[in-house]
């Protein structure tokens, strides 16, 4: 009987697999091999539209990003770069618990897994100007400012520095000042934020105290506006002696008595004072203008003119070439003028400058 019920059963199973079989190859089997010939057919179809070339290109790009980010995963220090030195020509600011390169190796290994800051000892060298040299592109070989190169040495004009001429450059960035009455080392490191102890240090100094006269570097110093100005040779004197009554910018019109902008500055004296130029150049027009009455123009290096007006008389001619302190007219009253004065104007490629941004009139 078991032997029997064994039999029927395994006949079931075999029976459910060959309705099964049947039913796969009539409904299944056909649907899959639809699917399967759709498949194939709009894969083998996208294929037969790409370029080669082109795929190839993009594998082999794929790759390289992959084995890049796996590089730069695997191996940091390999594309990890030091800080940049902060750079030294613009906004400066001493900080003692913030190190700054003032000179090639001012950093030394402490021992202790760090660096140490120390001031290096100053020294001037001796180079010979070569051809080609200017002062930008010997203060970039150095690595220093031009206002390093220009204290150190008595230039008459740094434009016209001459093959075969010795100069002395410093190792250190900073300038060289004359110490004056009443200075002090703190007065110094008060105006140029830099630390006493650098500036002792740099000099050799064991005091405070300083001698009028002497001249002392000053480590990370900067020149002014107008040192700057002097020492490039792009500043004027100023024309005439007498009294500043009237500065650049906006005031009240003397005659109108409404707000008006005054293009220059108005420096009073006797009538017949000397006028002097402001600095060489070329005088490119003498005669009358509407308001200025008579007035002297002259042209100047790297753009600059300065006007002379309300002259009473004028010592000059057209296209004369004149000398920083020469002659060129006389202090009058002519034009559009309240009292004997010299109105004084400073243009820049045909745009104003306040005249005592360009010399130091404002504190002769």
């Amino acid at each position: 009987m078991l032997k029997r019920l064994r039999a029927g059963a395994a006949a079931g199973r075999v029976t459910a697999a060959r309705s099964g079989a049947v039913v796969r190859r009539k409904i299944v089997n056909p649907f899959f091999r639809i699917i399967r010939f759709v498949y194939w057919y709009r894969v083998a179809s996208y294929l037969g539209g790409i370029d080669k070339k082109k795929l190839l290109s993009r594998i082999r790009l794929y790759g390289l990003c992959v084995l890049c980010v796996a590089f730069v995963s695997f191996f940091p220090s390999s594309y990890t770069f030091e800080d940049e030195v902060r750079p030294y020509y613009g906004d400066f600011a001493w900080s003692p618990t913030d190190p700054v390169r003032i000179s090639p190796g001012s950093f030394s290994e402490s021992g202790r897994g760090g660096l140490e800051q120390y001031v290096p000892k100053l020294r001037l060298m001796e180079y010979e100007i070569r051809q080609g040299d200017t002062l930008w592109s010997i203060s970039r070989n150095f690595d220093l400012d031009p206002d390093s190169v220009i204290s150190c040495n008595s230039f008459s004009n740094v434009h016209s520095i001459h093959e075969g001429d010795l100069i002395l450059v410093p190792n250190i960035k900073g300038i060289f000042v004359s110490v004056e009455e009443g200075d002090t080392i703190f007065k110094y490191s008060s105006e140029y934020k830099i630390p006493p102890d650098f500036i002792m240090e740099v000099n050799g100094l064991f005091s405070n105290e300083l001698v009028p006269g002497m001249k002392i570097f000053l480590p990370g110093g900067r020149f002014s506006q107008m040192e700057r100005a002097y020492a490039l040779g792009e500043a004027f004197e100023k024309p005439c002696r007498g009294r500043l009554t009237s500065r650049y910018g906006y005031r009240r019109d003397p005659f109108t008595g409404k707000r008006a902008f005054h293009t220059g500055v108005d420096i009073a004296n006797r009538v017949g004072t000397k006028v002097l130029a402001a600095r060489e150049g070329q005088v490119v027009f003498v005669g009358r203008r509407s308001g200025y009455g008579t007035v002297v123009i002259i042209s100047h290096s790297f753009g600059y003119r300065t006007v002379y007006a309300h002259l009473s008389s004028t010592a000059v001619t057209r296209g004369q070439r004149i000398t920083c302190g020469k002659t060129i007219g006389y202090i009058g009253n002519t034009g559009r003028s309240t009292g004997p004065h010299l109105h004084f104007e400073v243009w820049l490629k045909n745009r104003l400058i306040d005249p005592l941004t360009q010399t130091n009139m404002a504190v002769r």
